[in-house]
């Protein structure tokens, strides 16, 4: 397998599973309320500037505060031989696209099984004519969240401008729900809105044929997996060409609000956390120029803006698939290229231009999976590809020390951590669920574990959770689990 092709696939799954950008994130001053009114609950504020309440939807990437956790009722600590609760399921097609969940809707995208034998690659020039065969579409559709029954789904748009033998073939980057509306990344570097309710399209930008997100005859590479990050009424996109770095887009119009330099990204999506009152989109990048960026590879930008508010230093990230993951207080980023280490940063104050390294841990990383940042502990699990023999393994380390808590080497090299309920639930590429308790810090304790869908690898799209409920997305089914304690 290719080394590039490897990384991209984590990258959607994360949406690469750790992909791919759909934060939403607040304007900074007095920033609009996304989120429906929900019976009060004291938590602090999402992205998106609503107070995040028990069970708050799941309407981005990594959930409702960009770094896999979210709390709501309490959760089963164990599970019957079957597993935990089926809901409801149902059929889909091809996709790393992780489900959005909002207003009672689930949103995923999906493409066409990849055609049998060897495909023409066509060019962008080939899009439109009948130079090379038709190669399957992209589609929306939304879903009723309580029972799964398909309340609307939209035409299913041409992704001809690709490479059809690479590793990954269907929907990348997790879709993006702000107020009414559901921001979409497609594989050919368009980017369409949708009215969540009805499915009627609203506008569209193309971001491949504006900023050379492609090299010809194949799809925007990474950025295209990079999932969307919503700020207020903005829309941030990862772009990263040679013309520039960050986008922002307006939701109402799909209008250009900022954009920053360019700087290089292998493909990871945004993080991100607040600064005061400023809400931050954060950034890792591969190179970035030291004139416009200081010294840094970790870049913190004003998401009203998109003013260069700090940088930290990472070391080499030229395979920056895992995207920051703040909270608690801390930046957790991989710093080395796909080989580590793990890097954790003290997030900067109000007016502070630099993220100061806390620790660092060369033994243990994320390398397509996620890291989770939970309870004064960091969880992650990762391998190194360029020559180590350490295996693949699940760690624990001490959020403000780096010290090292316990290890255990895993079979899968994907995973993705949820932490809710003083529980991490791990879902394993191999479509195997398992909850372990996360306040354990003398070794990896184990609650439950059992097969929830039918895939047996490749299980790469990070799920959903609200209220008490997991969705999980495969290349052929959508399953829903009930994970609230009896």
């Amino acid at each position: 397998m290719k080394r590039s092709a490897i990384v991209l696939a984590w990258v959607v799954a994360c949406g690469l599973m750790l992909s791919c950008v759909s934060t939403a994130m607040a304007q900074e001053a007095n920033p609009p309320a996304t989120e429906p009114a929900k019976p009060a609950a004291p938590a602090k504020v999402t992205p998106d500037g609503a107070a995040q309440t028990a069970g708050a939807d799941w309407f981005q990437f990594l959930g409702p505060n960009r770094n896999g956790v979210s709390e709501g009722p309490k959760l089963a600590a164990s599970w019957g031989p079957s597993g935990p609760p089926v809901v409801w399921k149902t059929d889909c097609q091809v996709g790393f696209s992780g489900p959005m969940v909002k207003d009672g809707m689930v949103v995923i995208m999906e493409r066409g099984p990849k055609p049998e034998g060897k495909l023409k690659v066509a060019s962008t020039d080939d899009v439109g004519t009948n130079a090379v065969p038709k190669l399957p579409g992209e589609t929306v559709r939304v879903l009723n969240a309580k029972n799964g029954v398909e309340l609307w789904r939209s035409n299913t748009f041409p992704c001809e401008a690709m490479d059809p033998d690479s590793y990954y073939w269907g929907s990348c980057a997790t879709p993006a729900g702000v107020k009414d509306r559901v921001v979409c990344q497609f594989l050919d570097g368009n980017v369409r809105c949708f009215e969540l309710k009805t499915g009627k399209l609203l506008w569209t930008r193309d971001l491949n044929a504006e900023f050379g997100m492609t090299k010809k005859g194949y799809h925007p590479p990474y950025q295209a997996c990079s999932s969307p990050l919503v700020a207020g009424e903005q829309v941030v996109f990862m772009v990263c060409t040679g013309k520039i770095g960050l986008l922002s887009l307006s939701v109402a119009d799909g209008q250009e609000v900022w954009h920053t330099p360019p700087f290089d990204n292998y493909g990871s999506s945004t993080g991100f956390t607040k600064m005061g009152d400023t809400n931050v989109v954060i950034a890792v990048s591969c190179k970035a120029n030291s004139k416009l960026f200081g010294d840094g590879s970790v870049l913190g930008f004003n998401a009203l803006n998109g003013k260069l508010l700090w940088c930290g230093n990472a070391g080499n990230n030229g395979y920056n698939a895992p995207e920051p993951i703040a909270n608690e207080g801390i930046l957790v980023v991989e710093g080395g290229g796909g080989d580590g280490p793990t890097v954790a940063f003290s997030l900067p104050a109000a007016g502070d231009s630099k993220a100061l390294e806390l620790w660092k841990d060369n033994d243990h990383l994320a390398r397509f999976s996620n890291y989770l940042v939970y309870r004064g502990l960091v969880f992650g699990e990762g391998y190194t590809a360029h020559g180590s023999k350490a295996g693949t393994r699940l760690f624990c380390d001490e959020a403000r020390s780096g010290k090292n808590l316990w290890f255990d080497r895993v079979n899968e090299r994907h995973h993705s951590l949820i932490g809710s309920d003083g529980k991490v639930f791990q879902l394993h590429e191999n479509g195997e669920l398992a909850v372990f308790d996360a306040s354990v810090s003398d070794g990896y304790k184990e609650l439950a574990r059992a097969r929830v869908v039918q895939q047996k690898k490749g299980v790469w799209s990070f799920p959903a959770l609200v209220n008490g409920r997991l969705y999980v997305r495969t290349d052929s089914e959508v399953v829903c689990l009930d994970l609230t304690a009896k």
